[in-house]
């Protein structure tokens, strides 16, 4: 399967930008509903989650299965270096679908880390790894008989917005942005540029520059 990887430096990523100047770099090409919704927040706030998108798809069942979790498995075999698995749960209140021991799969592939509109659980555990996880919050209860993946690879929606295979997510403190795989690399070019000029806004203010002045020649605020 050809990659659908955008070509980003994740590493710039991760070390210069936010999801906010993503979400402004967003802004500017008209794509003003990238954010996943409020309420999603890391386990570590102090971690910055970046990497590609590998959605998967749920289905609750209500019972346990012939054969438990060979989706799961079948999607924690499957998922790449860099690559963040996102479970859409349509904000599911009663089911932990993350934990430590699919956390300790995904770091031993090189996963950049896993985002849900759930719920999660093993938080302590999760913590001392150093895997960045995103949630809606903890719950105790586990997966099995409460839902099976039926699909890896394929796109999902979280808060309204649709996530592809390849896309590019950050999460940090602020929230959780969703860049299409098709702006990936100019979003990140634009967003890196905002960088530079709110650091010259920055010192050009510290050193008695007037807010209006900074703003009419750097043009950000």
């Amino acid at each position: 399967m050809t990659d659908p990887r955008p070509d980003v430096d994740l590493t710039a990523v991760r070390t210069h930008l936010t999801s906010a100047l993503l979400s402004d770099a967003l802004d500017a090409q008209g794509l003003r509903h990238q954010c996943l919704g409020t309420g999603l927040a890391l386990l570590d706030p102090t971690r910055v989650l970046a990497g590609y998108a590998f959605p998967v798809t749920i289905q609750r069942v209500y019972d346990v299965p012939a054969e438990p979790f060979r989706g799961l498995v079948a999607a924690l075999d499957a998922i790449g270096r860099d690559e963040v698995f996102v479970t859409a749960t349509h904000r599911a209140a009663d089911i932990a679908v993350w934990g430590e021991l699919l956390s300790t799969v995904c770091l031993a592939r090189g996963a950049a880390g896993a985002i849900t509109d759930g719920l999660v659980r093993d938080t302590r555990a999760v913590r001392e790894l150093g895997f960045p996880v995103v949630s809606a919050g903890t719950i105790p209860y586990d997966s099995m008989g409460r839902h099976e993946i039926v699909a890896h690879g394929v796109p999902c929606v979280v808060d309204g917005v649709r996530i592809e295979r390849g896309d590019l997510i950050v999460a940090d403190s602020d929230g959780v942005v969703v860049v299409p795989q098709a702006v990936a690399a100019g979003t990140v070019r634009a967003a890196l540029d905002k960088r530079r000029g709110e650091n010259a806004f920055r010192r050009a203010v510290a050193e008695g520059m007037s807010a209006t002045e900074a703003f009419a020649t750097f043009g950000v605020l």
